[in-house]
């Protein structure tokens, strides 16, 4: 039945399959041990003092398995609230090198992947690495697989994503042997003198981790369909600044001494503690997609998506503070609601009426599918981004 409304390629043995885990209790066990005390670290490390970064255990979680997904992460919030100094205490949590970590500092002139990448001298014969670094990193990460990369993409909305990040939106959902980025035409390979050093194409390997990082203001571009279809779109919650000095650990405190290789990371992807997606919760996302699609026929729940989500899904940790529930819950609100955006025209009927002092959102047909399907989630946080754009809605005619 699912099969037939188009939206997820899982067969019934994957769904709700009830079939015991192949590898031994023993090596469960131990794998477990190993995410566990490195997120404890993690979290360890945000707290410290050289990051004294507050955010929500949750999004830590959050942060961590949508990273083990392997899609593009992007990291949203207000300026200042620590979203690249996130990166660099993920990074310090894996004891990753100088040269593993990247950052990119995106220019607002960027209009193609050559501004990023670099391009072909064909005058001189040699290929032209652009001053971002990525190039170089890339491929010592082809040279090195035993070891994680990590790239991050700060402010990266300052130019057109879809335009200078283009290739790797369309390799990071292909599988690892065929991920590949061409830097020049093969022909042009024998004539080079740097070919050597800057083959035709490189190779992106599951060892490489792409994070973003976002302000949403006026000096940026929205992201385009194309671009949230194949990112998870998380925006960070700070906690209370209550205690936030009293609290906060002493220097180097618990920093982890042991590096975290590509196959010790990898032990934590794709782990059996999480269950693929459930009938009930595919008749949500159907629900949910028959919906929205009343209201914008060119947005919706694409199979991309929902395979997407179960992915995250099984690769949730079965410990921590984040359950199935809030994970689903998130999932809908990164992978789904960010791409209902327009005008008070196209969604007053999608979003409802927000009312004004108590915030209440009345005849959301949204609320109403999260009320049907309240058994699956609260979608507390669902709730609150549809009443956020109905609210952006009821003051300036459009949500973004």
């Amino acid at each position: 039945m699912l099969e037939e409304k188009g939206l997820l390629n899982i067969s019934e043995k994957e769904i709700g399959s009830s079939e015991p885990v192949q590898d031994s209790e023993k090596d469960n066990l131990i794998e477990i041990n190993e995410e566990e005390e490195f997120l404890k670290k993690f979290q360890q490390i945000t707290r410290s003092e050289e990051f004294n970064l507050f955010y929500d255990e949750k999004d830590l979680f959050n942060f961590h398995t949508s990273l083990k997904v392997g899609s593009l992460v992007i990291l949203a919030g207000l300026s200042g609230t620590g979203k690249s100094k996130l990166v660099r205490a993920y990074s310090k949590a894996m004891q990753l090198d100088e040269g593993q970590l990247n950052f990119v500092s995106v220019r607002p002139f960027w209009e193609d992947d050559s501004d990023l990448l670099g391009y072909p001298d064909t005058i001189n014969s040699v290929y032209r690495p652009g001053d971002s670094g990525l190039t170089d990193a890339l491929i010592e990460a082809g040279k090195n697989r035993d070891k994680l990369y990590l790239i991050c993409f700060d402010e990266m909305n300052l130019a057109r994503v879809e335009h200078y990040f283009s290739q790797f939106l369309s390799v990071l959902e292909m599988d690892a042997d065929i991920r590949n980025i061409r830097l020049y035409n093969k022909d042009l390979e024998k004539r080079f003198y740097n070919s050597d050093q800057y083959p035709a194409t490189i190779s992106i390997g599951k060892n490489v981790l792409f994070v973003g990082t976002v302000n949403l203001d006026e000096s940026t571009y929205h992201f385009s369909d194309k671009v949230l279809d194949r990112a998870n779109v998380i925006s960070l919650n700070i906690l209370p600044f209550t205690g936030m000095y009293a609290d906060a650990p002493r220097k180097n405190e618990n920093v982890p001494k042991d590096r975290i290789s590509y196959d010790t990371y990898s032990k934590f992807r794709n782990s059996k503690f999480g269950h693929q997606l459930q009938e009930r919760e595919l008749d949500f996302l159907w629900k949910l997609h028959q919906v929205i699609t009343k209201s914008n026929k060119n947005i919706g729940v694409g199979w991309r998506i929902v395979n997407q989500i179960n992915e995250y899904l099984q690769n949730l940790p079965n410990f921590g503070p984040l359950g199935r529930d809030e994970a689903f819950d998130s999932q809908v609100v990164q992978r789904v609601l960010t791409k209902i955006r327009g005008s008070e025209e196209q969604l007053s009927n999608l979003l409802g009426v927000y009312g004004s002092p108590t915030g209440e959102v009345k005849e959301s047909k949204l609320i109403a599918v999260f009320d049907e399907f309240s058994d699956v989630s609260s979608f507390d946080r669902s709730r609150k981004d549809v009443q956020e754009k109905a609210k952006e809605i009821s003051l300036h005619g459009y949500t973004i």
